[in-house]
């Protein structure tokens, strides 16, 4: 079956050749190529050939030996994401054709029970004729359909970009919180490094109740001394010091 797959797929690359190799004579004269009717009626059936082969080895699970190919690779998984909405093929008609001595393009429309797709050929010219480098599968949606498209597109986006803007805010604030704590932490251990080491105040307060224990204690001690002199007053004499007896 897979001999099978391959050997339609290169008669048809084959009738791409010999399709071009009649209308690149054409290209000579101007660079816009005019096909004949029968030229592109060949371009039309290849084409519809091809889009008919693809699908029936996508739906047998033949297409995944052609994934690795750089040109039927991309077709295939076009299709095969385009079924979806496509639905069952009902039919394939030839849509337009465009050709240049460079380049060509040809355009199938492939009718489905859901949706209509357009499937494009694109090729490369050369003295040779044409060889295809790109087939895409290109869905047909209503308006209604391509403004919910848009819409979901758009809600999408602006979703992303706003979760992706909290979340940011989110570190940041978090950021913040985390700096700032640390700055809090090493204040807090400065301040109390100073607060050890500065020097303890005197205080005023016990300074005055100091001085005013010693003048009572001198006046005691002036008087006492009068009374034992026999003096009626402690004008004859001043207490200048006091100092604790030492006892053995």
């Amino acid at each position: 079956m897979k001999k099978w797959l391959i050997t339609t797929l290169l008669v048809i690359a084959c009738v791409f050749g010999l399709v071009a190799c009649g209308s690149s004579d054409n290209s000579n004269a101007t660079p816009e190529v005019e096909l004949t009717e029968e030229q592109e009626q060949q371009w039309f059936d290849s084409a519809s050939q091809f889009v008919l082969s693809m699908h029936d080895a996508v739906q047998t699970g033949q297409a995944e030996a052609q994934m690795d190919d750089p040109v039927y690779g991309p077709a295939f998984t076009s299709w095969q994401n385009a079924l979806e909405d496509i639905g069952e093929v009902q039919n394939i008609e030839g849509k337009s054709t465009s050709f240049t001595k460079k380049e060509g393009t040809v355009t199938v429309t492939v009718k489905g029970s859901r949706h209509d797709a357009d499937v494009v050929f694109t090729m490369e010219g050369s003295s040779e004729g044409y060889k295809v480098t790109g087939i895409t599968t290109n869905v047909e949606y209503n308006m209604s359909e391509k403004i919910q498209q848009a819409a979901l597109n758009t809600l999408l986006g602006m979703g992303t970009t706003f979760s992706v803007l909290i979340l940011l805010a989110l570190v940041i604030a978090l950021f913040g919180k985390v700096v700032g704590g640390a700055s809090n932490r090493s204040t807090q251990k400065k301040s109390a490094v100073e607060t050890a080491a500065a020097p303890a105040p005197v205080s005023v307060v016990e300074e005055e109740e100091e001085l005013a224990d010693d003048m009572e204690l001198v006046a005691v001690i002036a008087a006492a001394i009068a009374a034992y002199e026999g003096q009626q007053s402690t004008d004859g004499f001043v207490v200048r010091s006091i100092r604790k007896a030492r006892r053995k």
